[in-house]
């Protein structure tokens, strides 16, 4: 017997409702904690950075990745930016009120790959964000050279990790052509899109 179908004849249809109920209430409040947490590390980054009077020059990139304090992107957007002549504005999906200014002079490097660019900030705990690889002429004028520098090719460095003897041979191999095949992947995707 299905175990829906065990639970369903067992309890009144009631003490099913309210089990549902009970479940969704656990999802909800995790939600609700896992929030609390991401505001509280985000108004850290707002003191170390406040917004204020800015002048935008209109260049915007919406949902963007990237990692501040404890909360982490993870594959989706997490944060709208906004280039200023002042710095860069960062507008987070969770706390869309409490916006922040990072000044210039706050960026520490700027790893620029052929699609994006990895921003790492100055600052106690980890921030960091990417931008499309369009966003670099606007950085460029308002850092210093010695700011940028050009990304590896993750390829390109799997591949040396994997030059190193000391992984089991059969690992070695199956981890190789994987790397080859995401590579070639990469490569045909980049001339779809005319990169």
């Amino acid at each position: 017997m299905h175990p829906q179908a065990i639970i369903a004849n067992t309890l009144p249809p009631a003490q099913a409702l309210l089990v549902v109920l009970g479940f969704g209430a656990l999802i909800g409040l995790m939600y609700l904690a896992i929030w609390l947490v991401s505001l509280n590390s985000w108004k850290g980054i707002t003191k170390r950075f406040p917004m204020r009077g800015v002048n935008f020059t209109g260049d915007s990139f919406r949902k963007q990745e990237g990692r501040a304090g404890s909360i982490s992107s993870r594959g989706r957007g997490l944060f709208d930016i906004r280039l200023a002549a002042e710095g860069v504005c960062v507008y987070p999906f969770f706390a869309r009120r409490y916006p922040c200014l990072v000044p210039w002079s706050a960026i520490r490097r700027v790893s620029v790959s052929d699609s994006s660019l990895h921003v790492v900030l100055d600052c106690e705990q980890s921030f960091e964000f990417f931008l499309p690889s369009e966003a670099l002429p606007g950085l460029q004028a308002k850092l210093p050279p010695q700011l940028f520098h050009q990304a590896g090719s993750p390829f390109a460095i799997a591949e040396a990790a994997l030059k190193n003897d000391t992984h089991p041979r059969g690992m070695k191999a199956i981890t190789g052509g994987a790397v080859r095949i995401a590579a070639k992947e990469y490569e045909k995707e980049k001339k779809r899109r005319g990169q």
